[in-house]
């Protein structure tokens, strides 16, 4: 190790970059952590340097340790002093931490250290961090040792001219990406050209005066740059974000302190309802936020497919090394061609069969099931890794085939055998045959109506569990879950102020809104000391323009140049369509779309409907005693809008097959069975839709049916539909009005199957 160092630093003259780099980094973390135990009035620590009450910013000594150091630099420039000049590079070191922490407050002015505005010195102390490292490792900006050195020992017109033109584009490739917002790549880019050529190529930031200027008209361009701004960079942001403040502490948050003579604790932001709640912790949320944010992007088909040829093209270039190590006599290379020529042949046909078999699985679920099944059946890994496979298997083994055929030596009596590289091809084979039976499964599974149902049953349980994650519990909320209350307006009959909130800038996937981060929202509402009304549900088309926030208070907190926008409308994620894997009501609307289809004149299947219920009953069950348990526990107390209610949930599950039943008996005894299950499952509290839509049944078969066996039978309740004859609901009951010409051995019968 010390050979290393004497080799790299010592004997090369970068040992005073070392000293400066050490000195720099210890002396930020130093006083960050100063400011922290200030900021935290930690009894033992000395505090802020205050000489007759007025208090020296630590921007003042780096200032003097700068001029100093640098005085010393310049006066033993010319003399062969490196111990002085470690010296002097540490202490200029010490003076440009203490300067670069303070950045921030020097470029506006005014005391930010802890606001937003803040970050502005820890990124410039990364900035400082980078070129240091950079030159400490010999690597030097464009015009440094490499163009102007070789002007140096070349002092023709020609060099000179060649060499000016090179400084000139590297320098316009870095306007380019600055201007592109990249600003971290343009940086580095001044050390590593490539950077810049990648830079000025790829697509502008959203925000940056590049895409303002070239994309106004562009709205392609601008979609993708959204997008990708989406994908990659607010990750890269939030992971910068916690590295930061777990260095430096939060920023954007009021300093809060007590004074001496009071013991009080310091004051907490109150919720909505008067109680005090602390934002979700960042790092948590954020995690949790990204995983969702992955798993709505829609993956596109061609992605895993191609990424599979590129390893086989990979693995059977790579191969033919091994193939030359492992070679066994009597085994004839043209015959083991031909069988790669085979499974290349017979991979092609599968995969023509794949593309058959999700064309017919999609057309079936368009026209007989739901458009929002498609979407599932795009993005299922077992279809697409299918494809991938199959094209995988048909690419190794014809390359293989193809080495085989211009690989001979000449002269040779016989072509070598790949050995390795068949016996993975025959590998990939089996695979392919695993996956073939798989999809075939699969599509069975799709054309299945009831498997379909299961499937969507189960995505929609998934979804609850996500979105309602606390354990049910039997205890009844103080107050009824009617959603969530608007925040009260302020006493006095002063009037908060209202900011709206309008969807600017058009999402690159869509625009149904499919996922809301309402973790940051209570985090962002904490902070401003305001409350925020989400204007559109989950599922909604959301056009372009229209409100999908209302900020209700002044936010404080605020630089004057940011608006609440700005950081609202990262929390939204956008689609094409409301997908059953998304949020429990796309799943209970997918199993409404199958019933109304099963009961339209020209598929008339009521069995298929009661199939729907069944899956329906199921879900509201599940979904019930959660909806409790998240209203009376809910964490969000600053958001209002986000939550649907009870009778919300039973209204999308049940008010359309309701509509479409007329004249299906057997669908009209199970849907009276689903709400009578859920009201002997369902507190009181929750009992009002039912007993609605009940009574409602009941008035429809009174006006529907002229038979009154007709509508004796139609009044039952019944899990199966047409199950028996007085259905089978468990409980007293009292017979239904129209059983006036029932016998005493049919009352009998009916007792405890008729709602009262």
């Amino acid at each position: 190790m010390s050979h290393w160092f004497t080799e790299r630093f010592v004997d090369t003259g970068r040992l005073p970059i070392f000293f400066l780099l050490v000195a720099f980094v210890l002396t930020f973390l130093f006083i960050r952590f100063s400011v922290r135990m200030i900021r935290a009035q930690v009894s033992w620590w000395p505090g802020n340097v205050t000489p007759g009450g007025m208090h020296i910013h630590h921007v003042i000594f780096g200032l003097v340790f700068m001029l100093l150091s640098g005085f010393g630099l310049v006066v033993l420039s010319s003399e062969q002093t490196p111990v002085a000049n470690c010296v002097l590079a540490s202490v200029f070191g010490i003076g440009t931490a203490l300067v670069l922490d303070e950045f921030a407050l020097v470029l506006h002015l005014r005391d930010v250290y802890w606001a937003e505005e803040g970050r502005a010195s820890i990124d410039a102390v990364f900035v400082a961090v980078a070129i240091v490292v950079l030159f400490l490792f010999g690597i030097r900006p464009i015009g440094f040792d490499g163009d102007v050195g070789e002007l140096r020992e070349d002092h023709s017109i020609a060099a000179v001219v060649a060499t000016s033109i090179w400084l000139a584009v590297e320098l316009g490739l870095a306007v380019i990406t600055v201007l592109k917002g990249k600003l971290w790549t343009g940086l580095v880019g001044l050390f590593i050209v490539p950077l810049l050529i990648v830079g000025a190529i790829r697509l502008s930031r959203p925000a940056a005066p590049w895409a303002r200027w070239r994309y106004t008209r562009n709205p392609g361009k601008r979609s993708r740059a959204l997008a990708r701004e989406e994908r990659f960079r607010e990750p890269m942001v939030r992971a910068k974000i916690v590295v930061q403040e777990s260095i430096s502490g939060r920023f954007g948050l009021p300093e809060v302190t007590t004074p001496a003579s009071v013991g009080t604790p310091p004051p907490v932001p109150a919720s909505i309802d008067g109680t005090t709640a602390r934002p979700p912790h960042r790092l948590a949320t954020a995690i949790a936020w990204q995983r969702t944010r992955r798993r709505l992007r829609p993956a596109p088909m061609w992605r895993l497919p191609l990424t599979l040829v590129g390893l086989a093209v990979i693995a059977s270039v790579a191969l033919d090394t091994a193939d030359d190590q492992f070679t066994v006599d009597g085994i004839d290379g043209g015959a083991l061609a031909t069988l790669l020529s085979v499974i290349a042949g017979a991979m092609i046909t599968l995969t023509a069969l794949v593309f058959t078999a999700i064309t017919l699985a999609m057309q079936f679920g368009a026209t007989q099931i739901s458009v929002r099944v498609i979407p599932m059946l795009a993005q299922d890994r077992t279809m697409r890794a299918s494809i991938g496979v199959f094209l995988a298997t048909f690419v190794f083994a014809l390359g293989i085939a193809l080495e085989i055929a211009v690989g001979g030596r000449p002269g040779a009596d016989k072509v070598e055998a790949p050995l390795v590289s068949t016996a993975i091809a025959m590998i990939l084979t089996l695979i392919s045959a695993v996956m073939f039976v798989m999809l075939v499964a699969k599509v069975g599974n799709v054309l299945n109506s009831e498997r379909l149902l299961r499937w969507i049953a189960a995505e929609g349980h998934r979804a609850i569990l996500r979105r309602y994650p606390e354990t049910p519990t039997d205890a009844e909320p103080t107050q009824p879950p009617t959603g969530t209350p608007r925040p009260p307006e302020p006493a006095g009959g002063d009037v908060a102020p209202v900011i709206v909130v309008r969807l600017r800038q058009v999402p690159a996937h869509g625009r149904v809104l499919l996922a809301v981060d309402l973790a940051r929202i209570q985090r962002l509402a904490t902070r401003w000391e305001v409350s925020v009304a989400i204007l559109p549900a989950i599922g909604d088309f959301v056009p372009h323009d229209s409100p999908v926030f209302e900020v209700r208070g002044a936010p404080t907190g605020l630089a004057p140049h940011q608006h609440p926008a700005h950081q609202l409308q990262g929390t939204l994620i956008f689609g094409d369509t409301h997908q059953p894997s998304v949020s429990p009501v796309a799943a209970l609307q997918s199993i409404v779309d199958v019933a109304s289809k099963a009961l339209s004149t020209s598929v008339n299947n009521p069995g298929l409907a009661v199939q729907a219920l069944n899956h329906l009953e199921d879900l509201l069950l599940v979904l019930a005693p959660r909806l409790r348990t998240d209203t009376a526990g809910s964490t969000f107390t600053r958001i209002s809008g986000y939550q649907r209610s009870w009778a919300d949930y039973v209204s999308i599950a049940t008010d359309e097959i309701r509509q479409f039943c007329g004249g299906s008996m057997q669908v009209q005894r199970r849907l009276r069975g689903l709400l009578t299950t859920l009201i002997d499952n369902c507190p009181e509290s929750q009992h009002p839709p039912l007993t609605e839509r009940l009574a409602a049944l009941d008035a429809r078969s009174a006006t529907e049916w002229e038979s009154p066996l007709d509508r004796r039978l139609a009044s039952a309740s019944d899990s199966q539909g047409l199950g028996s004859e007085s259905g089978n609901r468990r409980g007293p009951a009292i017979a239904h009005p129209s059983s006036d010409c029932m016998t005493p051995a049919a009352s009998a019968n009916l007792l405890g199957s008729e709602l009262p």
